[in-house]
């Protein structure tokens, strides 16, 4: 299981492998586009995790968590 929310104590929201990386992976509208808010954590998770392993640099990865953020908020108005 992976905890999409590893700093949320009350309120943790797990998926387990298969359903990740089919978050993840999905690229209808986009890399950066989500259709839930399972899809939009999970994303962020995994960017989160790339950056930390040093797989992206720190401005490619400051623009793609604000494209993933910015695209999702602007969804919900």
């Amino acid at each position: 299981m992976i905890n999409l929310t590893p700093h949320s104590i009350e309120n943790p929201i797990f998926v387990d492998d298969e359903e990740y990386y089919q978050l993840v992976y999905r690229k209808e509208k986009g890399w950066s586009h989500c259709k839930s808010r399972k899809e939009c954590l999970a994303k962020l998770h995994y960017l989160r995790d790339g950056f930390a392993l040093g797989k992206i640099d720190e401005t490619s990865f400051l623009k793609r968590e604000a494209k993933i953020v910015l695209t999702w908020w602007m969804q919900g108005l």
